[in-house]
């Protein structure tokens, strides 16, 4: 990212209600791993966005260039209109079944080990 931003959290069952309202995450467990997997989740978000804005301008476009030309009937260009955002509509449903990937504790870098030998670097 070019530019960088504070984000807050807030997490497990002892976070205040304020806390819970005013923080840009929060998870329901102490896993901060699931903090990594709503990052994953975001990115997946944005990309399908982008999708849909292209397929959706292009699609318009090319409808309302061909539509202006006389290539094709308006009531054709209309329905190639409809059947965009049918498209962008059945895009948008595959981050329903999205699963993002949770590290692991061997990927992280973390070891399982008594609170007092961590050290924080």
């Amino acid at each position: 990212m070019p530019w960088s931003r504070s984000a807050s959290g807030a997490h497990g069952r002892r976070a205040s209600h304020l806390a819970l309202e005013t923080a840009d995450i929060a998870l329901a467990g102490n896993d901060l791993r699931q903090v990594a997997a709503v990052v994953e989740l975001s990115r997946h978000t944005l990309r399908v966005v982008r999708q849909n804005y292209t397929l959706s301008i292009g699609v318009n476009l090319a409808g309302l260039v061909a539509s202006a030309g006389g290539s094709i009937n308006p009531v054709l260009a209309a329905l190639l209109h409809n059947t965009s955002s049918i498209a962008v509509v059945a895009n948008s449903a595959r981050l329903v079944g999205h699963t993002p990937h949770l590290p692991s504790d061997a990927a992280a870098g973390l070891r399982a080990a008594p609170l007092e030998e961590r050290r924080v670097r």
